[in-house]
This record gives structure tokens, C-alpha cells and sequence, in this order.
């Protein structure tokens, strides 16, 4: 089995933001744990974290993960296997401080399935005598 990485452009923006040394050590985790894709599923999921299940993609579930890079990183990705070219897909998605994860996590989630979610709904505001609609969270 084939194991493909794939990076966003954020991605690669998040990385310039890092020293060289967590650059490196970001990379080396990632190598690590895509070592373990290919053997005990125990080990794997101990790397990986999903914060929120969205709802709408109940067909299909969320490949969605935060990855454990160390006590201060974190890594968004996606985790796709695709059995019609006997490989595994790796996306990343960004690159954050643990303390931000869960949020960044939420985000990056609605952007990419953002086709299969119910359409957040709307609120009516009155200002100064103009009706404005804006998007709740």
C-alpha cells in the first residue's frame, strides 16, 4: 500500500511560521506516523484526535483529525484510504498550537464540508432602520 502526503497552501504557510527545528519535527512525526497506517491500528489512533463529529456527513463520516505532533503542536489533516489504487491520502491542513487546536479544528472542518452541512441558520439585526442578516455560529 501507497501512502501519498498532500499539503495545503495554509498548510505550507503555517510551516514557514515554525523554527527549523519544529519544522523538522513536525516533519519526522508525520513520517512516523504514516509508518503506523501500515501496521497495529492501536498505535495509530493514539496520534490522532477528533474533536467534533458534523453533522450532515452521517453517510459518509469525517476523515477529519487533529495529529499529536507534540505537547505544544498540533497538525489538521484528513486520513483517506482509496482501495481502487490501494493507497492512503494524507491531507494537512494546518499547523497550530495545541491551544488553539479545537478551533482551528471546527474551522477547517465546516470549510471542507461545507457542501454537506445544513445551512447555518440566519438572524435578523435592525440598525438605524436597515434590516441586516447575518450568519450565526
Amino acid at each position: 500500500m501507497e501512502i501519498i502526503f498532500e499539503s495545503t497552501e495554509q498548510f505550507e504557510a503555517d510551516l514557514k511560521n515554525h523554527s527549523e527545528a519544529e519544522h523538522d519535527i513536525i516533519v519526522q512525526q508525520l513520517h512516523e506516523y504514516s509508518a503506523l497506517l501500515l501496521e497495529d491500528k492501536r498505535d495509530q489512533e493514539r496520534r490522532i484526535h477528533q474533536f467534533h463529529q458534523f453533522d450532515g456527513l452521517e453517510d459518509y463520516g469525517s476523515s477529519l483529525y487533529s495529529f499529536i505532533v507534540n505537547y505544544y503542536l498540533r497538525v489538521i489533516l484528513t486520513v483517506d484510504n482509496d482501495p481502487l489504487f490501494d493507497r492512503i491520502i494524507i491531507t494537512l491542513f494546518r499547523v497550530v498550537d495545541s491551544q488553539f487546536v479545537a478551533e482551528i479544528y471546527q474551522q477547517v472542518g465546516e470549510s471542507i464540508y461545507q457542501s454537506f452541512l445544513p445551512p447555518k441558520p440566519l438572524t435578523e439585526v435592525k440598525s438605524n432602520h436597515v434590516t441586516v442578516a447575518t450568519s450565526t455560529h
